[in-house]
Protein backbone atom coordinates (compact mmCIF):
# COMPACT_ATOMS: atom_id res chain seq x y z
CA UNK A 1 0.00 0.00 0.00
CA UNK A 2 1.21 3.50 -0.94
CA UNK A 3 1.78 5.85 1.95
CA UNK A 4 -0.22 9.30 2.31
CA UNK A 5 2.91 10.97 0.84
CA UNK A 6 3.11 9.20 -2.25
CA UNK A 7 -0.36 9.73 -2.98
CA UNK A 8 -0.48 13.46 -2.68
CA UNK A 9 3.07 13.25 -5.07
CA UNK A 10 1.70 10.84 -7.59
CA UNK A 11 -1.38 13.33 -8.04
CA UNK A 12 0.94 16.23 -8.05
CA UNK A 13 3.07 14.90 -10.55
CA UNK A 14 1.74 12.34 -12.54
CA UNK A 15 0.46 13.90 -16.08
CA UNK A 16 -2.71 11.40 -15.77
CA UNK A 17 -3.99 13.03 -12.38
CA UNK A 18 -5.71 16.75 -12.38
CA UNK A 19 -5.21 17.37 -8.83
CA UNK A 20 -8.23 20.20 -8.85
CA UNK A 21 -9.91 16.58 -8.53
CA UNK A 22 -8.72 15.09 -5.61
CA UNK A 23 -9.81 15.72 -1.86
CA UNK A 24 -8.14 14.87 1.39
CA UNK A 25 -9.94 13.29 4.09
CA UNK A 26 -7.68 14.95 7.70
CA UNK A 27 -8.00 13.43 10.92
CA UNK A 28 -9.11 16.15 13.75
CA UNK A 29 -9.56 15.52 17.61
CA UNK A 30 -13.26 14.79 18.86
CA UNK A 31 -14.83 15.99 15.22
CA UNK A 32 -15.32 13.77 11.83
CA UNK A 33 -12.41 14.32 9.47
CA UNK A 34 -12.14 17.59 7.59
CA UNK A 35 -12.16 17.88 4.15
CA UNK A 36 -9.21 19.63 2.25
CA UNK A 37 -8.90 20.14 -1.51
CA UNK A 38 -5.40 18.47 -2.66
CA UNK A 39 -4.31 21.93 -4.09
CA UNK A 40 -4.76 23.74 -1.05
CA UNK A 41 -2.66 21.44 0.82
CA UNK A 42 0.62 22.26 2.23
CA UNK A 43 3.14 19.37 2.87
CA UNK A 44 5.55 19.96 5.74
CA UNK A 45 2.48 22.23 7.53
CA UNK A 46 0.42 22.00 10.37
CA UNK A 47 -0.79 18.77 9.79
CA UNK A 48 1.64 15.74 9.23
CA UNK A 49 1.22 12.66 6.93
CA UNK A 50 -0.01 10.55 9.45
CA UNK A 51 -3.21 11.99 9.85
CA UNK A 52 -4.21 12.21 6.68
CA UNK A 53 -6.59 9.39 6.20
CA UNK A 54 -8.30 9.05 2.62
CA UNK A 55 -8.19 10.55 -0.94
CA UNK A 56 -10.72 10.78 -2.92
CA UNK A 57 -11.39 11.69 -6.56
CA UNK A 58 -14.63 13.05 -8.17
CA UNK A 59 -16.39 12.34 -4.46
CA UNK A 60 -15.13 8.23 -5.28
CA UNK A 61 -12.62 6.82 -2.35
CA UNK A 62 -8.95 6.12 -3.87
CA UNK A 63 -7.17 5.68 -1.03
CA UNK A 64 -8.22 5.00 2.58
CA UNK A 65 -5.85 4.23 5.35
CA UNK A 66 -7.71 2.26 7.87
CA UNK A 67 -9.32 -0.15 5.77
CA UNK A 68 -6.36 -0.01 3.11
CA UNK A 69 -8.41 0.83 -0.13
CA UNK A 70 -5.24 1.85 -2.61
CA UNK A 71 -6.47 2.11 -6.12
CA UNK A 72 -5.52 5.17 -7.63
CA UNK A 73 -4.03 4.16 -10.53
CA UNK A 74 -7.80 2.84 -11.47
CA UNK A 75 -8.60 6.65 -11.98
CA UNK A 76 -8.49 8.17 -15.62
CA UNK A 77 -7.50 11.27 -15.50
CA UNK A 78 -8.09 12.31 -18.98
CA UNK A 79 -10.13 11.05 -22.37
CA UNK A 80 -7.27 9.53 -23.60
CA UNK A 81 -5.23 8.01 -20.52
CA UNK A 82 -1.45 7.19 -20.89
CA UNK A 83 -0.14 3.57 -20.87
CA UNK A 84 0.78 3.27 -17.51
CA UNK A 85 0.71 5.74 -14.95
CA UNK A 86 4.27 7.42 -13.38
CA UNK A 87 5.44 6.32 -10.09
CA UNK A 88 7.15 8.46 -7.55
CA UNK A 89 9.31 8.06 -4.77
CA UNK A 90 8.31 11.16 -2.38
CA UNK A 91 11.78 10.73 0.30
CA UNK A 92 12.71 13.48 1.43
CA UNK A 93 16.50 14.00 0.14
CA UNK A 94 19.88 13.77 1.60
CA UNK A 95 23.26 15.55 0.55
CA UNK A 96 25.14 12.37 1.11
CA UNK A 97 23.66 10.95 -2.41
CA UNK A 98 23.26 12.46 -5.86
CA UNK A 99 22.55 11.16 -9.81
CA UNK A 100 25.18 12.44 -11.72
CA UNK A 101 27.43 11.90 -14.76
CA UNK A 102 31.23 10.82 -13.90
CA UNK A 103 33.16 11.84 -17.17
CA UNK A 104 35.45 9.12 -18.99
CA UNK A 105 38.98 8.60 -17.20
CA UNK A 106 40.52 9.75 -20.60
CA UNK A 107 39.43 13.18 -19.34
CA UNK A 108 40.48 12.88 -15.63
CA UNK A 109 44.17 13.96 -15.69
CA UNK A 110 43.79 17.77 -16.79
CA UNK A 111 40.55 17.89 -14.93
CA UNK A 112 42.13 16.73 -11.47
CA UNK A 113 45.42 18.66 -11.82
CA UNK A 114 43.47 21.82 -11.40
CA UNK A 115 41.57 20.28 -8.72
CA UNK A 116 44.13 18.93 -6.77
CA UNK A 117 44.96 22.70 -6.14
CA UNK A 118 41.53 24.61 -5.68
CA UNK A 119 39.19 21.81 -4.61
CA UNK A 120 38.63 20.96 -1.01
CA UNK A 121 36.37 18.10 -1.82
CA UNK A 122 38.51 15.79 -4.44
CA UNK A 123 39.22 13.07 -1.97
CA UNK A 124 35.24 13.33 -1.79
CA UNK A 125 34.00 13.14 -4.96
CA UNK A 126 35.32 12.30 -8.13
CA UNK A 127 34.90 14.52 -11.46
CA UNK A 128 31.56 14.89 -12.03
CA UNK A 129 28.10 16.47 -13.06
CA UNK A 130 25.26 16.25 -10.95
CA UNK A 131 21.82 15.95 -12.58
CA UNK A 132 20.22 15.27 -9.61
CA UNK A 133 21.43 16.41 -5.58
CA UNK A 134 20.60 15.82 -2.90
CA UNK A 135 19.20 12.23 -3.92
CA UNK A 136 17.43 9.22 -1.63
CA UNK A 137 19.31 8.07 1.29
CA UNK A 138 21.06 4.64 0.72
CA UNK A 139 18.81 2.87 1.95
CA UNK A 140 16.14 4.09 -0.59
CA UNK A 141 18.36 2.52 -3.71
CA UNK A 142 16.57 -0.38 -3.86
CA UNK A 143 13.29 1.24 -4.91
CA UNK A 144 14.82 4.65 -6.40
CA UNK A 145 16.91 2.20 -8.96
CA UNK A 146 13.92 1.09 -11.17
CA UNK A 147 12.57 4.31 -10.97
CA UNK A 148 16.34 5.90 -12.16
CA UNK A 149 16.04 3.29 -14.94
CA UNK A 150 12.67 3.96 -16.03
CA UNK A 151 13.91 7.67 -16.63
CA UNK A 152 16.55 6.95 -18.09
CA UNK A 153 14.90 4.75 -20.46
CA UNK A 154 13.24 7.32 -22.06
CA UNK A 155 16.24 9.64 -22.66
CA UNK A 156 18.94 8.39 -25.79
CA UNK A 157 22.67 8.81 -25.48
CA UNK A 158 24.34 11.70 -26.21
CA UNK A 159 27.24 14.00 -27.12
CA UNK A 160 28.12 16.46 -24.85
CA UNK A 161 30.94 18.78 -25.39
CA UNK A 162 32.71 20.10 -22.32
CA UNK A 163 33.88 23.97 -23.33
CA UNK A 164 34.05 27.05 -21.40
CA UNK A 165 34.68 28.01 -17.66
CA UNK A 166 32.64 29.75 -15.39
CA UNK A 167 31.40 30.58 -12.19
CA UNK A 168 29.30 31.00 -9.09
CA UNK A 169 29.91 33.76 -7.04
CA UNK A 170 29.54 32.83 -3.50
CA UNK A 171 30.17 35.85 -0.38
CA UNK A 172 33.71 35.52 -0.05
CA UNK A 173 34.99 33.46 -2.70
CA UNK A 174 33.18 31.54 -6.00
CA UNK A 175 33.41 28.21 -7.55
CA UNK A 176 34.44 27.65 -10.89
CA UNK A 177 33.44 25.16 -13.01
CA UNK A 178 33.54 23.85 -16.29
CA UNK A 179 30.70 23.48 -18.70
CA UNK A 180 29.45 20.52 -20.07
CA UNK A 181 26.55 21.61 -22.56
CA UNK A 182 28.51 23.62 -24.91
CA UNK A 183 26.65 21.60 -27.30
CA UNK A 184 22.97 22.47 -25.85
CA UNK A 185 21.47 22.32 -22.52
CA UNK A 186 18.40 20.23 -23.99
CA UNK A 187 19.25 16.40 -23.34
CA UNK A 188 20.36 17.46 -19.65
CA UNK A 189 17.05 19.50 -18.90
CA UNK A 190 15.77 16.10 -20.51
CA UNK A 191 17.52 13.80 -17.80
CA UNK A 192 16.74 16.41 -15.02
CA UNK A 193 12.84 16.31 -15.85
CA UNK A 194 12.57 12.93 -16.49
CA UNK A 195 13.80 12.51 -12.76
CA UNK A 196 12.38 15.21 -10.86
CA UNK A 197 9.50 13.88 -11.72
CA UNK A 198 10.17 10.41 -9.94
CA UNK A 199 11.59 12.09 -7.33
CA UNK A 200 9.59 15.03 -6.52
CA UNK A 201 11.38 16.19 -2.70
CA UNK A 202 14.93 15.94 -4.64
CA UNK A 203 17.14 17.98 -6.32
CA UNK A 204 16.30 21.70 -4.96
CA UNK A 205 14.10 22.74 -8.18
CA UNK A 206 13.66 26.09 -6.41
CA UNK A 207 17.12 26.70 -7.17
CA UNK A 208 17.12 26.12 -10.59
CA UNK A 209 19.18 23.40 -12.39
CA UNK A 210 22.98 24.13 -14.03
CA UNK A 211 24.93 21.07 -14.99
CA UNK A 212 28.32 21.96 -13.84
CA UNK A 213 31.56 20.00 -13.71
CA UNK A 214 33.21 21.80 -10.39
CA UNK A 215 36.87 22.65 -10.50
CA UNK A 216 37.68 24.63 -7.42
CA UNK A 217 36.90 27.67 -5.36
CA UNK A 218 38.73 30.58 -5.70
CA UNK A 219 39.16 34.53 -4.70
CA UNK A 220 40.11 35.06 -7.82
CA UNK A 221 37.85 33.06 -10.34
CA UNK A 222 38.71 35.25 -13.40
CA UNK A 223 42.34 34.35 -13.28
CA UNK A 224 41.52 30.13 -12.46
CA UNK A 225 39.32 30.40 -15.27
CA UNK A 226 41.21 31.72 -17.97
CA UNK A 227 44.20 29.24 -16.70
CA UNK A 228 41.75 26.30 -16.66
CA UNK A 229 40.18 27.23 -19.97
CA UNK A 230 43.40 27.24 -21.55
CA UNK A 231 44.45 23.78 -20.01
CA UNK A 232 41.06 21.99 -20.58
CA UNK A 233 40.35 23.48 -24.35
CA UNK A 234 37.57 21.81 -26.13
CA UNK A 235 36.48 18.23 -25.69
CA UNK A 236 33.58 15.60 -26.39
CA UNK A 237 32.63 13.05 -24.36
CA UNK A 238 29.33 10.47 -24.59
CA UNK A 239 26.99 10.53 -22.27
CA UNK A 240 25.50 6.87 -22.01
CA UNK A 241 24.91 6.27 -18.29
CA UNK A 242 24.50 7.67 -15.19
CA UNK A 243 25.39 6.44 -11.37
CA UNK A 244 23.88 6.63 -7.93
CA UNK A 245 26.52 7.42 -5.68
CA UNK A 246 26.69 7.62 -1.87
CA UNK A 247 28.61 8.61 1.43
CA UNK A 248 28.85 6.18 3.86
CA UNK A 249 30.17 7.62 7.58
CA UNK A 250 33.07 9.86 6.66
CA UNK A 251 33.79 8.46 3.61
CA UNK A 252 33.89 9.20 -0.32
CA UNK A 253 31.27 9.75 -2.71
CA UNK A 254 31.49 6.21 -4.29
CA UNK A 255 29.25 4.66 -6.88
CA UNK A 256 26.67 1.82 -5.90
CA UNK A 257 24.84 2.05 -8.91
CA UNK A 258 25.00 2.28 -13.00
CA UNK A 259 22.05 2.43 -14.94
CA UNK A 260 22.67 3.06 -18.70
CA UNK A 261 20.64 5.75 -21.07
CA UNK A 262 18.24 4.75 -23.33
CA UNK A 263 17.84 1.08 -22.36
CA UNK A 264 17.55 1.46 -18.35
CA UNK A 265 19.64 -1.31 -17.68
CA UNK A 266 21.07 -1.30 -13.63
CA UNK A 267 23.99 -2.94 -12.63
CA UNK A 268 25.52 -2.48 -9.23
CA UNK A 269 29.15 -2.07 -8.30
CA UNK A 270 30.78 -5.04 -6.46
CA UNK A 271 32.75 -3.14 -4.54
CA UNK A 272 29.66 -0.76 -3.68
Amino acid sequence: MHTSDEIYHRVLWDPRFDPERFVMGVAERGAGPARIALPDFVPGGEIPWHRVIFFEADGELVWDRATGVDRLDETVAAEEPLARPREVLAVPSTNRTAVAWIPPRRLWPAIQHIRRAHDRQIHRWPPHVNVLFGFVPETDFERAVPLVAEALSETPPFRARLEGVHWFGHREDATVWLDPCAAGEAPWARLRDALEARFPLCGGQARGFTPHLSLGRSHDPHTLATTSEALLGSTTARVAELVLLSRREDGPMRVRTTVTLGTGEARAEQDA
